[in-house]
């Protein structure tokens, strides 16, 4: 049996694999993700049940052999540095992916499934030595694990009966009768392995499901938590039988075999022209060694080099729109089918979220109020409706180039959340779709001092707030890490808002409200300037293939000429 220290890591690690900063991470652990952890992340050699062992490591933990009582004494302590009731804290998770759909979302049916899922007698309630609030600690040491990656919590607590419920059921997203229905359904509508993860959205947001859980987490109006229900049921769908050779044939599963996505990079040239390039997506709870991809056409393979968490460098130019997917060889590990390049009729960039002289490129999977955006469509009927869009004021761009058969337009902005009454025509209703605001507000970040490895801003010089949305006020609260509110204000739409400089070391939760309703939220985070984490020296850029700077060698703030020696500075 593996121990309990060892699950604890591997576990951590495994939601955090991968994750570009500042996205949401969902502790969602449900049997498949304990196969996959125990393949992936842990050196041991589990022959057939590694729920089981798990399930086991647990017990042996919290389990007092004499009395039959749980203790969460020994999850208060850091396992190296990581909390010690993570893999406590998963079992929580279990119970609650294991509830039936027709179950009712209470204490009693759930604390039945948890000591299921613990082997304890299936007494109702809640387990002797397991107290209301008992684990409450626990998933705040946990978000504070995350937020010290430069990772946002998605762990809530809940009110009322729910109060503490409430955990544990927002980190289950698909339960086992859902990906079963979503297995079934694939099937019945004979999709076939030619989708990415943008279009199987799409395609799950026009289908009917009548199951309630599955339902409202595809269409939550929070699009961090709707795009992780959609995450999991892409990897549902990349586990069908059409693609072959993902699990193993009985006993313990084998690693998924994955492909790793591309989206685009744009390059601009000191004439201002665009070029754009692949750009890989790191696959999310997955670790791998060196990875190279090669081309028919070139004798010579390109390494995966990782530019940040979640994204590999940009590769070579590619014409943004192609008839059928491309796909190339990649080498380095055998789970790895390939990269894929899917043919798409429309791209949405956004402006790099780390730095403001960043390039556009896909960074993100949704699109939130107040970004501006480069939209590339294909020409004929996606052009037309984006000037159909342009003339019922739901959208605004600032210029465009016709490049023939694609067409590319700048300084993109959503004007309206009201998309209701815009029909689109039936071939165009993707895009549409991927435009359409799912949040009244926003809220954004910048300036300040900003440490970008942790995601965090430098005591005595906080960020500035500001509010995207289509009201001309709005309230705002900013509280602390224990709910302690110490600002309340109103604001402006689209006006700077200065924190107060005087703000803590600590994690600040913003709260934007409308009528007294909830619309958005931000989270934050303060660190002393004694905890600012070094950054590794970057290498030297330089582009033979241009990617932003026209074939000119880049060194710090200067613009070198490739055919000028070292050392002598052209400012020009």
């Amino acid at each position: 049996m593996a121990c309990y220290e060892s699950w604890n890591s591997a576990i951590a690690t495994y939601f955090t694999a991968g994750a570009r900063k500042g996205s949401h991470i969902f502790l969602s652990l449900d049997e498949e993700a304990i196969e996959d952890i125990a393949v992936e992340f842990m050196n041991e050699a589990f022959e057939t049940d590694p729920v089981g062992d798990f399930i086991a490591a647990v017990r042996s933990k919290c389990l007092c052999t004499s009395s039959g009582e749980l203790t969460l004494r020994p999850f208060d302590k850091y396992l190296g540095n990581i909390p010690g009731g993570v893999a406590f804290l998963g079992s929580i998770v279990l119970a609650a992916y294991r509830m039936q759909e027709e179950a009712g979302i209470d204490e009693s049916n759930y604390f039945l499934r948890f000591r299921e899922v613990l082997e304890l007698p299936p007494i109702p309630g809640r387990p002797d030595g397991m107290p209301p609030g008992a684990e409450e600690p626990l998933w705040i040491a946990w978000n504070r694990f995350l937020e010290g990656l430069g990772l946002l919590p998605s762990a809530e607590r809940g009110a009322g009966p729910q109060t503490y419920l409430r955990y544990a059921l927002s980190q289950a997203i698909l339960r086992e009768s859902d990906k079963q229905f979503l297995r079934q359904r694939y099937i019945e509508r004979n999709l076939g392995p030619q989708l990415d993860i943008d279009q199987l959205s799409y395609w799950l947001s026009r289908e009917q499901i009548n199951r309630k859980h599955l339902h409202e987490g595809l269409h939550h109006v929070d699009p961090a938590r709707a795009w992780e229900f959609n995450r999991a049921a892409y990897r549902v769908y990349e586990e069908s039988d059409w693609l072959v050779g993902n699990r193993n044939g009985s006993g313990v599963r084998g690693r998924r075999v994955r492909s790793i996505e591309s989206g685009l990079y744009r390059a601009e040239a000191l004439d201002g022209r665009s070029k754009y390039h692949i750009f890989p997506r790191q696959p999310d709870r997955s670790r791998h060694a060196q990875l190279h991809v090669s081309r028919a056409c070139v004798t010579e393979q390109e390494p995966l080099c990782q530019l940040r968490a979640g994204y590999f460098r940009p590769l070579w130019e590619q014409e943004p729109f192609v008839d059928e997917p491309l796909q190339f060889d990649v080498s380095g590990d055998n789970h790895i089918q390939g990269l894929v390049f899917p043919r798409r009729d429309f791209w949405i960039l956004t402006a790099d979220p780390e730095t403001t002289h960043g390039a556009f490129a896909t960074w993100k999977p949704y699109i939130e109020l107040g970004e501006k955006l480069i939209i590339l469509c294909r020409a004929g009927p996606f052009a037309d409706e984006m000037t159909r869009l342009r003339q019922d004021r739901l959208i605004d761009w600032s210029s465009h180039a016709d490049h023939g058969d694609w067409v590319e337009y700048f300084g993109g902005m959503v004007l309206s959340y009201d998309w209701g009454g815009f029909i689109s025509v039936p071939e165009c209703r993707a895009l549409a779709n991927a435009l359409t605001p799912h949040s009244a507000a926003s809220v954004a970040l910048s300036g300040g001092l900003r440490d970008r490895n942790q995601n965090a801003w430098l005591a005595g010089f906080p960020p500035t707030l500001k509010v995207y949305g289509f009201e001309k006020q709005f309230e705002i609260t900013v509280k602390t890490s224990d709910g302690t509110q110490i600002l309340e204000d109103e604001v402006a739409s689209q006006q700077e808002f200065s924190l107060p400089d005087a703000l803590a070391p600590d994690v600040y939760e913003i709260e934007v409200k409308w009528n007294e309703k909830r619309i958005a939220g931000r989270m934050f985070r303060m660190i002393p300037w004694d905890d600012i984490q070094d950054n590794p020296s970057l290498e030297e850029i330089v582009n033979s293939s241009p990617i932003s700077t026209a074939g000119l060698r880049l060194r710090g703030p200067f613009i070198l000429d490739d055919t000028v020696e070292t050392g002598e500075v052209n400012h020009s």
